[in-house]
């Protein structure tokens, strides 16, 4: 029961609520954007939210099992340090986190900078103590960020591709695939010290070695902010996954190497963040070197997304492609081929050209009396 309390303590604390709030506002500005650039949301569900609170939880879960059989342990400076960096980066930044940042900075402020933090107050006197851990406990929080964020990267990144139209491009209007999700993950950790347990006698102690260790559920930051203008959003998510566990591995390591350098934690978690950056960096400049844009096209009309659970979803389309005739009739515009659905209310038709230049046919019946709701998202006609 007392355990059950402790993690209870979890919903209490205002960096989950904070990051809640910030999830439910960016889908609803995302929802929001949908609306005025297409019409109707691509997707009106606030999908963000709901990994947040189920990928986040499982994940969550997971990680604490791990740590807790590894005996994992972080100094409460660094809870404390790491929970009001997170608010204020929340707060100041609310369109963006920086997950990775947010973990180097906590360290290097607690390593390098604890001995000044914890001597003012001095805890001593009244029988309580800080405590520190060993260095390779920082860099395993590397290894779980560059492993966790690779997998949730590599099966959830591009699966919900939203549109947003960006800047004209040489008179044309173009789109983007932005991903602004992070989880919010509940990490078990044991906290060396007595500080806890002399201000709330019912907390769950452990004993190991001739020390006290509290337990206490965290919420760690897992994220990334990433806009695709010129690829297909999936392979641009599997590519990076597949570099961020490689960073893992590297992380683990440096886990090795801290076992006799402890004090060197902080700056092989700085390397880690240059690399993580390089690699960020470089798939950007990868993906400003494409000559594909999702830009509108005089030859036809450009498919942005497919609205899920529509007719559309069962045709052979994707991001990208462009439709050259629907019912046997050109297309140029969003009105004219929504008038070639009307010549077959019942049934659509397409010629279309993917994003390699292969020409492709593809048909499937649509709601009777309700071509408008095929689910295919296109540039709309501008006004005037």
């Amino acid at each position: 029961m007392r355990t059950f309390i402790a993690c209870s303590t979890y919903l209490l604390q205002p960096l989950v609520w904070l990051a809640i709030l910030r999830v439910w506002l960016t889908s609803r500005a995302r929802i929001k954007s949908e609306r005025h650039d297409f019409g109707s949301a691509v997707y009106s569900d606030h999908f963000e939210l709901r990994h947040m609170l189920t990928q986040g939880v499982v994940l969550g879960l997971g990680l604490s099992v791990i740590n807790l059989v590894m005996g994992f342990s972080l100094p409460l400076l660094w809870v404390i340090i790491y929970e009001g960096l997170s608010i204020l980066t929340l707060v100041v930044l609310p369109t963006t986190i920086l997950p990775l940042t947010l973990i180097v900075v906590t360290t290097a402020l607690t390593v390098l900078g604890g001995p000044y933090i914890t001597g003012k107050p001095d805890l001593s006197a009244i029988g309580l103590n800080w405590s520190t851990v060993a260095g390779a406990n920082y860099l395993w929080l590397a290894v779980v960020f560059f492993l966790l964020l690779g997998h949730w990267v590599a099966h959830y990144g591009g699966r919900f591709a939203s549109p947003k139209i960006y800047a004209k491009q040489r008179g044309k209007r173009i789109a983007g695939y932005p991903w602004r999700e992070f989880l919010v993950l509940p990490m078990v950790t044991l906290v060396p010290g007595d500080w806890l347990t002399s201000q709330w006698a019912f907390w769950p102690v452990f004993h190991f070695q001739g020390k006290s260790f509290a337990i206490l559920v965290i919420p760690l930051i897992l994220g990334l902010r990433w806009t695709v203008f010129r690829q297909a959003p999936r392979a641009v998510y599997r590519h990076l996954s597949k570099q961020f566990m490689w960073l893992g591995v590297a992380a683990a390591a440096f886990c090795g190497w801290t076992m006799a350098r402890p004090a060197d934690s902080p700056y092989l978690l700085i390397v880690l963040l240059v690399g993580y950056a390089v690699i960020l960096w470089r798939a950007k400049r990868y993906d400003e070197r494409q000559q594909f844009w999702y830009s509108q096209v005089d030859d036809g009309v450009r498919v942005l997304a497919i609205r899920p659970q529509t007719p559309a979803v069962k045709m052979d389309l994707a991001a990208g492609d462009i439709i050259l005739e629907c019912n046997h009739r050109p297309v140029n515009s969003e009105t004219s081929f929504y008038e070639a659905l009307l010549a077959n209310p019942a049934y659509c038709h397409l010629r279309v050209r993917d994003m390699n230049g292969e020409l492709k046919m593809t048909e499937t019946a649509i709601y009777s009396g309700a071509p408008h709701e095929i689910g295919i998202v296109l540039f709309r006609d501008q006004e005037g």
